[in-house]
């Protein structure tokens, strides 16, 4: 364990390996045969109204049979794969910045949901899933009476 008192000494320390770790990273992008392929993850927003919970997600480029929706417990799965355009032998690319592959997003739903009403879209590269609130079901406080 260093010395709390080397204050000074554990941020020089801090910074030489944040230095390090920026170093690496931008040797690694200037690189061109690791501009393969990006990591991919696609961008949510999740909304929640007095009725529905909507999850928005963009996913442009893919298809929808391409999208998987699961749901387990109060967790939304959603899955796929955005896939490459097949490469042409004349093409030289310069940069590569669209990300392509398998993703899987995890959704922890704030509150019960119907499951047998649940409704999903695509449209213009953005997926909406809606799922309905179970109405009814309070998951605030409890009253407990104390006697």
């Amino acid at each position: 364990m260093s010395d709390p008192r080397d204050f000074e000494g554990e941020m020089a320390r801090l910074r030489d390996r944040m230095n390090r770790l920026f170093s690496d990273f931008s040797k690694e992008a200037e690189r061109p045969e690791l501009l393969n392929e990006a990591e991919w993850t696609p961008a949510l927003d999740v909304l929640e109204d007095k009725d529905n919970i909507t999850i928005r997600g963009d996913m442009p480029g893919m298809e929808p049979d391409e999208i998987d929706l699961s749901i387990s417990g109060d967790v939304l799965h959603i899955s796929g794969e955005r896939k490459r355009e097949i490469d042409r032998n004349d093409e030289n690319y310069h940069a590569i910045e669209r990300g392509y592959g398998k993703f899987h997003r995890r959704v922890d739903l704030p509150t019960p949901v119907e499951v047998d009403n649940i409704k999903a879209s695509y449209k213009n590269g953005v997926l909406t899933v809606k799922l309905p609130k179970i109405k009814g079901k309070d998951t605030g406080a409890i009253k407990v009476d104390l006697s």
